[in-house]
C-alpha cells in the first residue's frame, strides 16, 4: 500500500514538473533526447501549456517580442580605426525574432535567445564596426563621423543575418566613445584650434564686408557729389540759355519795332513831328545854310 502510494506521487510529480507554458509573446521549440524521434521538433509551439517528459524532452522558449539588449562595461565593444587606435564604447541593439523562424534559429545555434545575442550578435556587431572603422580616421569617428560609423554599421549587420529569421530594427551608442587620453587631449586640442581658426576667418569675413559698405557709401557719396553738380551746371546752362533766349527775343522785338517804325515813318511826317516840338525861333548860329525846315510844303495839303 504504502509502495502504491510512492509510485502514485511520483508519478504525480513527474507529470506536474512536467507541465511547461508557453507564455504570450514567446514560441516554444520542444527539443527530444532520446528515443527514435530524437532531435529538435518541427513544430512550433504557440501560446499555452503543454506536457515535457521529463529527462527525456527540454522546451526551449523563444521571445517573438522586440528585444532591446546593452553591452555595457565590460561587455562594451572595442574596435580599431584606420591608424591602429583602440575605441571602446557601450552598444545596443534592438530586434526581433520572426515567429516561423524560431525552429530555423534553434536548429542552427543550438542554443536560447539569450546566448544567440551575447555570442552571434554581439560579435556581428564587433565585426562590423571594425570593418567600417578601419576605413575611418579617429577624428571622424570621434565627431561628426559618428553618425555614419552607426549607419554603416546598421547597414552591415542587416545584410550578414539576411534570412537568418532575425530582424534588427537599429544599432546605437549610449554615452560617448572611450579613446585613450592622450587621443582626446589631441582631438580636443585640433578641434580647440579649429574653431579659433574659423572665428578668425569669420572675423576676416566681417571686417572685409564693413570695408566693402564703406566703400560703396563713399563711393555712392561721391557719385551724389557728381550728379549734383552736373545739375547745378544743367540749371546754371539752362538759366544762360533762358536769359540769352529772351535777350535775343527782346532784342528781335526791338529791331522789329523799329523796322515798323521806319516803315511808316514819312518826310512829311518827320517835319511835322517837328514843328510841333519848335518853338518858333531860328538858332543864333548856322553854319551858312538856313535850317530846312520847309514849313510852306508842311503847311500845304496835299491834293
Amino acid at each position: 500500500m504504502k509502495v502504491g502510494l510512492v509510485v502514485c506521487a511520483v508519478v504525480l510529480t513527474s507529470f506536474l514538473s512536467g507541465c511547461r507554458t508557453v507564455p504570450a509573446g514567446n514560441r516554444g521549440v520542444l527539443v527530444k533526447m532520446l528515443g527514435g524521434e530524437k532531435g529538435v521538433d518541427a513544430r512550433e509551439l504557440g501560446t499555452g501549456r503543454y506536457f515535457v517528459w521529463p529527462f527525456t524532452e527540454e522546451l526551449y522558449i523563444f521571445p517573438i517580442f522586440q528585444q532591446n539588449v546593452v553591452w555595457s562595461g565590460a561587455r562594451g565593444i572595442t574596435f580599431q580605426t584606420r591608424e591602429g587606435l583602440s575605441v571602446s564604447g557601450d552598444f545596443g541593439i534592438s530586434y526581433v525574432v520572426m515567429p516561423d523562424s524560431v525552429t530555423a534559429i534553434f536548429q542552427r545555434y543550438r542554443i536560447g535567445l539569450d546566448e544567440i545575442t551575447d555570442l552571434y550578435l554581439r560579435n556581428e556587431v564587433r565585426d562590423a564596426l571594425n570593418l567600417v572603422a578601419s576605413e575611418m580616421d579617429i577624428e571622424a569617428v570621434y565627431g561628426a563621423g559618428r553618425q555614419v560609423l552607426l549607419r554603416r554599421v546598421d547597414s552591415t549587420v542587416k545584410q550578414r543575418i539576411e534570412g537568418m529569421g532575425i530582424s534588427v530594427d537599429r544599432i546605437y551608442t549610449i554615452g560617448d566613445f572611450r579613446l585613450p587620453p592622450r587621443v582626446v587631449e589631441a582631438i580636443n586640442a585640433k578641434i580647440e584650434a579649429t574653431q579659433l581658426a574659423q572665428q578668425r576667418e569669420n572675423e576676416v569675413r566681417e571686417a572685409e564686408a564693413e570695408a566693402q559698405k564703406q566703400q560703396a557709401r563713399a563711393r555712392g557719396e561721391s557719385e551724389s557729389a557728381i550728379i549734383r553738380e552736373r545739375a547745378q551746371a544743367d540749371i546754371t546752362m539752362l538759366r544762360a540759355k533762358a536769359k540769352a533766349d529772351a535777350l535775343m527775343l527782346e532784342a528781335k522785338a526791338e529791331a522789329d519795332a523799329n523796322e515798323m517804325r521806319m516803315r511808316t515813318l514819312s518826310t512829311p511826317l518827320i517835319q511835322y513831328e517837328l514843328v510841333k516840338r519848335w518853338n518858333g525861333s531860328l538858332p543864333n548860329v548856322t553854319g551858312g545854310s538856313v535850317p530846312m525846315l520847309d514849313v510852306q510844303s508842311i503847311m500845304q495839303p496835299k491834293k
